[in-house]
């Protein structure tokens, strides 16, 4: 699939930056064209990024702390906002593309490497998606695993659709997830360069951490 993204190996975490997900974030509520998000970065990268509704702030910081319970977050809005204008404005030639850091397990994994090859302006099915990874069978499992995705636009879990066309359902509401495909199918120079790293979790994850880059043929 012909793309302008790249992405670029990166060491593997040490299981102790990861112990008992004691890490050090920063965090901070920002504007997107899509609505108020709230954004967290990690030493590794990117590793929150969620959408909500007006009102809804609270919420939205009340799963980040169960995302990451243990975690010591520093509230910097103006750092979230430079992470908004990064992944929207081009970067130069010269600047390191944007980390992104996403832990789960190995199905969901696969799952969201697999949302990663689907480019700007197309969608994919859940049946689709299922046989991508590997699990033709898995539906249920598969959306399951899309709506727990922990880095909205990033890993595009909103390109996923209904066998019967219909966009279908949105962890950060369905209004929202047309709204990001119209934006998307207006915008095809939309192709943000950035690095991810994926993390297996287990049982006893932090020992097993892996970290994988994504190539696209």
């Amino acid at each position: 699939m012909p793309s302008k993204r790249s992405a670029h190996a990166t060491p593997r975490a040490t299981p102790a930056e990861f112990k008992e997900q004691g890490i050090k974030l920063t965090a901070g509520v920002t504007r997107s064209p899509f609505g108020d998000c709230l954004i967290a970065d990690s030493p590794r990268g990117i590793c929150h990024l969620a959408f909500f509704d007006a009102g809804s702030e609270p919420i939205a910081i009340g799963e980040l702390h169960a995302a990451w319970p243990l975690a010591e977050i520093t509230w910097n809005r103006t750092q979230a906002t430079k992470l908004m204008d990064a992944i929207f404005s081009p970067a130069s030639p010269s600047a390191p593309p944007l980390k992104v850091l996403v832990r789960g397990t190995d199905f969901q994994l696969r799952v969201w490497r697999e949302l990663l090859q689907v480019p700007p302006g197309t969608c994919v099915s859940y049946a689709m998606l299922a046989a991508a990874a590997g699990r033709p069978r898995a539906c249920r499992a598969t959306g399951s695993a899309v709506a727990s995705n922990p880095v909205a636009l990033l890993i595009p879990c909103h390109r996923v659709i209904r066998s019967d066309g219909s966009p279908g359902q949105y962890r950060w509401g369905a209004a929202r997830k047309r709204t990001i495909l119209a934006w998307e199918t207006a915008h095809p120079d939309f192709h943000p360069e950035f690095t991810v790293i994926f993390h297996s979790r287990p049982t006893d994850w932090a020992r097993r951490a892996l970290s994988l880059d994504f190539a696209r043929p």
